[in-house]
This record gives structure tokens, C-alpha cells and sequence, in this order.
């Protein structure tokens, strides 16, 4: 994908299926904005986002914005604490994602998701890392 945006980036199949959008980046902050629209067919029998979807809007900010800050990383443990429930009632949520450290042992990504009333719904952490061949 080649535009002002992301420039190079190679744009994720799940952040097109999940319908994304670039919101902001701040290379000097280090972080990454994304929106994404609430979709039912991502809902459990109790009408609520699955975690794994909810999981994926933090992922999928997070490894964008590593490569936007010139790393070629892979996820390699993520975890997750959800809040809020993320229901119908929403539009959308947006996920908000950061550098917090970089060391020998790779790169540590933090991400918050919040509903379109601007609640927390969940936060999550990932340890990215060189890909070994």
C-alpha cells in the first residue's frame, strides 16, 4: 500500500477485514491510532465482541506501528485485560497503541481499546521480536 499514510507498510488481510482506519501517528510519540467499527458478526451468543477480535484491534495497531517505527517484528506473547464489554451499542472502538521500551530481548508494544464514548474497554501488552529464520 503506497500512500502518505503508511507509506511502504504492508497493510494487514485482518485490518482490511476488520475494517480499519488510520486515525493518527505520532513517530516522535511513538504511537499509533486506529478505528475500527463495531461488527455483529464478531459477536458470542451473548451479543458481545469475541475476546480474540478485541485481542486483534490491539495487534493489529501495535505490529503496524512497530514497522512504522522502522522495526521488522513478530508478535511473540501478548496478553490482554478486558474491561468493558464491546456491545451493539457501540459504533465503533478505537485502539490506541505505543512503544513502551526496546531491549535485547525485543520490543515492548502497549495498546488501549476504547468504546466511542471513550470508556476503556481493554488494554493489552506485546513482547515483539526478530523473526528467526
Amino acid at each position: 500500500m503506497e500512500d502518505k499514510t503508511w507509506g511502504t507498510l504492508p497493510t494487514p488481510k485482518i485490518y482490511i477485514e476488520l475494517q480499519g482506519e488510520f486515525i493518527d501517528f505520532n513517530k516522535e510519540e511513538e504511537y499509533l491510532v486506529c478505528k475500527f467499527p463495531v461488527q455483529s458478526k464478531y459477536f458470542n451468543p451473548m451479543d458481545t465482541t469475541l475476546g480474540g477480535i478485541i485481542d486483534s484491534y490491539m495487534d493489529v495497531t501495535m505490529g503496524p506501528l512497530s514497522w512504522l517505527l522502522g522495526e521488522r517484528v513478530v508478535t511473540k506473547s501478548f496478553s490482554a485485560k478486558y474491561i468493558r464489554p464491546v456491545t451493539a451499542n457501540y459504533k465503533y472502538v478505537t485502539a490506541k497503541a505505543w512503544r513502551e521500551s526496546v531491549s535485547e530481548k525485543g520490543s515492548i508494544y502497549k495498546a488501549e481499546l476504547h468504546l466511542d464514548t471513550d470508556e476503556l474497554a481493554a488494554v493489552s501488552e506485546g513482547l515483539f521480536v526478530q523473526p528467526k529464520n
